[in-house]
């Protein structure tokens, strides 16, 4: 069983635990958009990234398995840096029309928005638009 430390906080899970579970299991939220413990590992929001030691940049730990003596860390500046910036570039094309959406306030993308994101955007340019398009008679 592999043993890491999490935030100072060792740990020992079961093999094949990925990080982002063993970080739960510490009692570490990661914040996640594309994960589901039922599904096949995507890794492409890439929200869920973390510091491990001796890596030269962030992790995604939905896609890592978890391994014997490991240190990840969490919440560290580049870390934050990085989730703000993978944020902003998941809302480029979402529209933020919030008041108005039927899932405001009960929204994942709201939530992390108002701890990860930068209350402002970098970029000006106009939202994409995609017509309408004739997926055929069964659908």
């Amino acid at each position: 069983m592999p043993k890491l430390t999490i935030n100072d906080v060792e740990i020992e899970v079961a093999p094949g635990t990925t990080v982002l579970q063993a970080c739960e299991q510490a009692g570490f939220e990661i914040p996640r958009f594309c994960y589901h413990e039922r599904l096949s590992i995507a890794g492409n929001c890439r929200m869920c990234l973390v510091e491990m030691e001796k890596s030269p940049k962030p992790i995604a730990s939905c896609a890592m398995p978890a391994g014997d003596g490991m240190v990840i860390r969490t919440n560290t500046p580049a870390v934050k840096k990085a989730r703000e910036g993978v944020l902003e570039f998941l809302l480029i094309n979402h529209p933020l029309d919030c008041p108005i959406c039927d899932q405001g306030g009960e929204c994942d993308l709201q939530d992390e928005t108002m701890a990860y994101g930068r209350g402002r955007n970098r970029f000006a340019e106009n939202k994409r638009a995609v017509g309408e398009k004739n997926l055929g008679p069964l659908i």
